[in-house]
């Protein structure tokens, strides 16, 4: 399975950062759709079932009762070597740079490979851009609730890719795993 951990907007929050998008940032990419808008904290990659089962044991014991946390969004960058447009904070509170941090080194124990980017929070609006986006009409303020972690298994359909949600930490609170549902595979969302 393709997995990784972050944070997912509120309905409404993603519904606020669609709409700001479409209105003030243009940009010659493919944009991403609501439904698949996270905060990634740290990226896995591929893992057997048993290793993912080791590594959501990890994290119920080493990042328990981690504080929930609101950011706001209020910058826009672009990296060339991917071609990616994407929303985030212009700062962030040093407790998500630890637990991306913690989460990034418990993926590596089980198996994924060291990640060499600093950690940037940031939401992906458009993929495959093939030259720098125009600064936006209006700049962002798009208020985001680091509420739930997540791991999410990234789906590859028949109409692009698709995230859903293995495992839940609710801030403070001991892990909710929860399973995919078999047969949802159906590509649906729009992608990646």
């Amino acid at each position: 399975m393709r997995v990784f951990f972050a944070f997912g907007p509120e309905p409404d929050c993603a519904l606020r950062i669609a709409d700001w998008r479409d209105r003030h940032a243009a940009c010659d990419g493919r944009a991403v759709p609501a439904a698949n808008f996270h905060l990634t904290l740290a990226f896995v990659g591929e893992l057997e079932e048993r290793a993912l089962e080791e590594l959501c044991a990890a994290v119920d014991r080493r990042a328990p009762g981690w504080a929930a946390t609101g950011l706001t969004l209020n910058r826009v960058g672009y990296w060339p070597r991917p071609g990616i447009y994407w929303l985030g904070p212009a700062c962030w509170p040093a407790e998500l740079d630890a637990l991306a941090a913690t989460l990034r080194q418990l993926a590596v124990t089980a198996g994924a490979r060291r990640e060499r980017k600093r950690f940037t929070p940031h939401i992906t609006l458009y993929r495959n851009c093939r030259q720098p986006p125009p600064a936006p009409q209006r700049p962002p303020h798009i208020e985001f609730r680091c509420q739930t972690l997540c791991l999410y298994e990234s789906r590859r359909g028949r109409h692009g890719v698709s995230y859903h949600p293995l495992c839940e930490w609710p801030p403070g609170v001991a892990p909710a795993h929860i399973a995919a549902t078999p047969g949802d595979n159906n590509g649906d969302n729009d992608t990646r």
